[in-house]
């Protein structure tokens, strides 16, 4: 039979048979335990992110089969090839990955596997829409909930107890990840189809050391800004959107144990935008918590994030803001500027010790 659910400001329409007889929604404790911190809005009846790499964890009982709810009404990209891809893993198993269209509503991701635990994540997003306008902006995936057999519910899954929180621009987000060394910038609209979130070493780097990642990466982004009209650094830390806050009572929550940002290949930084972006996350986390400033390994803004970083340590007396700096390296990339795979997997080898030595010295 068919049943409508309401959903504040927007309803949706699923087929329900025998096979997807409950509806679990996203302010469900266990699916709200599971969301990556910081880059999640929760909304009335659904959750959106346009942060490419939110993830979602969620571990099921009492079901064999998972569909995922979804709502495009607030998608409106120029090209189908711009819509975001969504990735899953069922179990730890093979990646699979799916891009919405216009007017989807259900999205299979398991259909016959028993009490799965399906890790789900933004894998692409194409960098050029708005990413911060509205409660819900105009680009962000929308979900509000998970269809399961009659019965199934959710339990809690295990997440890892420190969490990593990643600032970054177009390469920490993972976009042109997927593409050949030397192969070029994708096409405006194919930009989507070319990322991989988990390809990032913001990413390899939390997961390897034991953090659970969150991110704020955006196509373009740097200190003082970027495309896609998202702000800059130091009002992005407190706001999700243009309406919605990051913080609970002044902080993020929960506390990051590491900040790590790497900006700068956009553009030479004024003083003032990285000063300001680091006095302001400073006070959004806990005086322990490690601030790793990273010089982009091309080497640019190389001058002017040293100075600035300079400045705010002198003046702050931050005995947990580090700075480091891998050198020039040469990378396996898709432009010269984009890493793919091997290029990612290259900076994360490099930066792994001299991280680690930072977080346990």
């Amino acid at each position: 039979m068919t049943k409508i659910f309401f959903l504040t400001g927007w309803f949706l329409m699923a087929q329900v048979t025998n096979q997807y007889a409950t509806v679990i929604p996203v302010n469900d404790q266990n699916v709200r335990r599971g969301l990556s911190p910081y880059n999640w809005v929760c909304g009335d009846g659904y959750i959106c992110s346009s942060v490419n790499g939110a993830s979602i964890s969620v571990k099921f009982k009492g079901t064999t089969k998972v569909s995922l709810q979804v709502g495009t009404d607030k998608l409106a990209f120029r090209s189908p090839d711009r819509y975001p891809i969504i990735a899953w893993r069922v179990n730890g198993g093979d990646l699979q990955t799916h891009q919405l269209v216009q007017d989807e509503a259900s999205i299979i991701l398991s259909s016959n596997i028993a009490d799965p635990v399906i890790d789900l994540y933004i894998r692409g997003m194409s960098p050029f829409e708005d990413r911060f306008t509205g409660d819900v902006p105009p680009n962000a995936v929308k979900i509000s909930g998970f269809a399961v057999d009659e019965g199934g519910h959710t339990t809690k899954v295990k997440v890892p107890r420190k969490n990593w929180l990643t600032i970054g621009d177009s390469i920490l987000s993972g976009d042109a990840a997927l593409l050949a060394d030397g192969q070029g910038r994708p096409a405006d609209d194919l930009w989507a189809a070319s990322d991989e979130a988990r390809a990032s070493y913001g990413y390899l780097l939390a997961n390897h050391l034991g953090y659970r990642e969150s991110r704020l990466a955006f196509g373009g982004y740097d200190w003082g800004g970027g495309m896609a009209k998202v702000p800059t650094l130091s009002l992005l830390i407190d706001q999700a959107t243009s309406t919605v806050s990051r913080l609970e009572g002044g902080k993020l929550r929960p506390v990051p144990d590491v900040g790590f940002i790497n900006l700068g290949e956009n553009g030479s930084p004024a003083d003032r935008d990285v000063i300001d972006a680091l006095v302001n996350l400073r006070s959004r986390v806990a005086r322990a918590t490690e601030i790793i400033v990273m010089i982009p390994v091309s080497g640019r803004a190389r001058t002017e994030i040293s100075r600035a970083f300079a400045s705010y340590k002198k003046a702050s007396g931050d005995s947990h803001a580090n700075l480091i700096d891998l050198g020039n390296l040469t990378l396996s990339s898709a432009d010269g500027q984009h890493p793919n795979l091997a290029g990612h997997e290259a900076i994360y080898l490099a930066a792994l010790p001299v991280v680690n030595n930072l977080l346990h010295h």
